[in-house]
């Protein structure tokens, strides 16, 4: 007889996740792994002593405890849950880590930081973090394939809720839980999932991803240490799905997971940001800053801006005149205008001085938007129209499907050493961020994740 925990959607989701092996793991996988986590890392040093973070991992430093696990970009040593909340807040505290399209939502954030956490308890190879990695980012993405995006609509940040089932999967899979712990630590997590949108433009935002890390870590633990919970936790009736899943009504009876198809890291990959502002402004970000290069329009001639964009993206960007760098990270207005002026939308044009700069603010108040229905949103692609209306009459046009950093536009090894070490050198020294990288970028081979995570150190 069928064992009805074990045939739901937890069940399949704990099998996969207990049998996946390393040497299964595709090259382009392993590949996409390791760029992702050493992405979320950079992101995690430049954001340490940020606003946002720092008074998170203050508050997790006071608490004190065993040194067991690393604080990124800090000369502080925590229990593994905290490490994971200090360093999950601090790696999304710039809006410059990952996201996953299928997810809507940042994945690495949360995921490196709850397994570099147990990692260094456990000792474990770089292969097993990796392999870990690979089965939280499945639980997550797969899930929001068909979970959203009604479930970001209905108001919920993915980030939060999603992050913390794709943490918990990775942790229980590093700390070498069964097939049954995994799904009790899926249930463990499903009822400490939550966030909502509405702090966005806030501290809490980032905060969500340290809450999803935290979560994870605690989650994989009390499995270890003999708590139990329901067995089919993301099935039925006020199961996860039934309760977040928003709107729509999705049938997840069929969703397997692996059996021969691709792995979410290769059929919907995780992009990584050119940009430290949200992914919605990113096409068309590609678009002005390529007919800046192409047109040179002096900022204080323009007339107008003008953006398209898909129905979705002015309910996540909606900051029209922001403020502070947390609004300007959301807001379509602020992005295209410092982009005209600075060429670029890296973490110094986030600063409390250049969002009150008079010449931005001028600017931004002379960027229009507006909804194209015919711009449909598709995995994690949000095409952009960018008009320049300059007082002279001429007019410079370009539309941007995939930003560049999208799955389908990866970034290059290159590009990533530059955001790399451009991010872990506001808490590193130059040369320890060069090793850093270099140890991170081979993570595979690595014997001990300890010997990686004590070059994040400051």
């Amino acid at each position: 007889m069928s064992n009805p925990s074990a045939d739901g959607l937890t069940g399949r989701l704990a099998r996969f996740a207990a049998g996946l092996h390393f040497a299964a793991l595709p090259a382009e996988a392993v590949g996409r792994a390791k760029a992702s986590m050493l992405d979320a890392i950079g992101c995690a040093l430049a954001g340490a002593s940020t606003h946002d973070a720092a008074p998170v991992a203050a508050m997790a430093a006071a608490d004190g405890g065993a040194p067991d696990a690393q604080v990124f970009g800090r000369d502080l040593r925590l229990p593994p849950a905290a490490a994971a909340l200090a360093n999950g807040a601090a790696a999304h505290a710039l809006d410059f880590d990952d996201s996953s399209p299928p997810m809507i939502g940042h994945p690495s954030a949360s995921l490196v930081s709850a397994l570099f956490a147990l990692g260094e308890r456990a000792g474990a190879s770089g292969a097993d973090v990796v392999t870990a990695y690979a089965a939280g980012l499945e639980g997550a993405a797969r899930l929001g394939r068909h979970l959203n995006p009604s479930h970001y609509a209905a108001g919920w940040h993915a980030t939060a809720t999603l992050g913390t089932l794709g943490a918990a999967v990775g942790a229980a899979k590093l700390i070498g839980l069964d097939e049954a712990g995994i799904r009790t630590a899926i249930g463990i997590a499903a009822s400490s999932a939550g966030g909502i949108r509405k702090n966005f433009g806030s501290a809490v935002k980032p905060l969500h991803a340290g809450f999803a890390a935290r979560n994870g870590v605690v989650a994989a633990l009390l499995v270890r240490h003999g708590l139990d919970a329901d067995a089919a936790a993301l099935d039925g009736e006020r199961g996860f799905v039934d309760v977040f899943r928003g709107a729509a009504t999705p049938d997840l009876s069929q969703v397997t997971f692996g059996g021969g198809q691709p792995l979410e890291l290769v059929a919907s990959g995780v992009g990584i940001k050119r940009y430290a502002c949200c992914g919605c402004t990113h096409s068309a970000l590609d678009a002005l800053i390529d007919l800046r290069r192409d047109h040179a329009p002096d900022p204080a001639e323009v007339v107008r801006i003008h953006c398209t964009m898909n129905a979705l993206v002015p309910d996540i960007l909606v900051h029209r005149r922001p403020t502070t760098p947390a609004q300007a990270k959301f807001s379509m207005e602020y992005c295209l205008a410092v982009g005209l002026i600075d060429g670029d939308c890296g973490i110094e044009q986030f600063t409390p001085e250049r969002v009150a700069d008079p010449a931005v603010q001028a600017l931004l108040a002379r960027v229009e938007t507006a909804v194209d229905p015919a711009i449909v949103y598709r995995n994690g692609v949000y095409p952009g129209t960018v008009t320049i209306e300059m007082r002279d009459g001429a007019v410079f046009r370009r539309h941007a499907e995939e930003a560049k950093g999208h799955p389908d536009r990866p970034l290059s090894i290159d590009d990533l050493r530059r955001k790399f070490l451009s991010c872990a050198r506001i808490a590193l020294p130059a040369s320890q961020a060069a090793e850093a990288f270099e140890a991170l970028a081979a993570l595979d081979h690595c014997r001990d994740i300890r010997t990686a995570a004590a070059l994040l150190k400051a």
